[in-house]
């Protein structure tokens, strides 16, 4: 009944992770605690249980959780597009600021609104919007100059 909200459980955590193993225990735990809050609040949007239940699994586990070192294999059953270059995505996913990932990919990978991102997290639009914004600018700061991502240093 609620596939597409399990499944954007799953790519959360990954996408916010970037590592198979923890991402599909915080995954088991998310969904488990998402059909509990469903079935007690049938009324209550599903996208906006959805960002609540993995922001709560992300506050409960940000301990366990190493962003930036991926640990991940093609084999293992996540599908990506022939000649994506997740490079950009691994940086930003590194470097950006906690609130700002989390809400990039509930905003423009799941594409929750504003209003339901809002409801859900207990901020402003205007929060929202905000940080959305910032994240946008430097991931795509990120993929317009790929190069710098791959430079070493050299010392003399």
């Amino acid at each position: 009944m609620f596939d597409t909200e399990i499944k954007a459980i799953g790519l959360f955590f990954f996408l916010s992770l970037l590592e198979e193993r923890r991402a599909i225990i915080a995954a088991t735990k998310a969904t488990d605690l998402f059909y509990k809050k469903m079935k007690k609040s049938p009324q209550t949007k599903p996208s906006i249980v959805l960002v609540m239940v993995c922001k709560q699994m992300w506050d409960k586990s940000r301990g366990n959780f190493q962003r930036g070192r991926p640990r991940y294999t093609p084999d293992s059953g996540w599908l990506f597009p022939m000649g994506l270059e997740l490079s950009p995505w691994k940086e930003f996913q590194k470097t950006a600021p906690e609130d700002e990932l989390l809400t990039l990919i509930w905003s423009q990978v799941f594409k929750i609104s504003d209003a339901d991102l809002s409801t859900a997290l207990g901020i402003t639009e205007g929060t929202i919007r905000y940080r959305i914004g910032r994240a946008l600018r430097k991931i795509g700061g990120m993929t317009q100059n790929p190069s710098a991502l791959n430079t070493e240093v050299v010392r003399s």
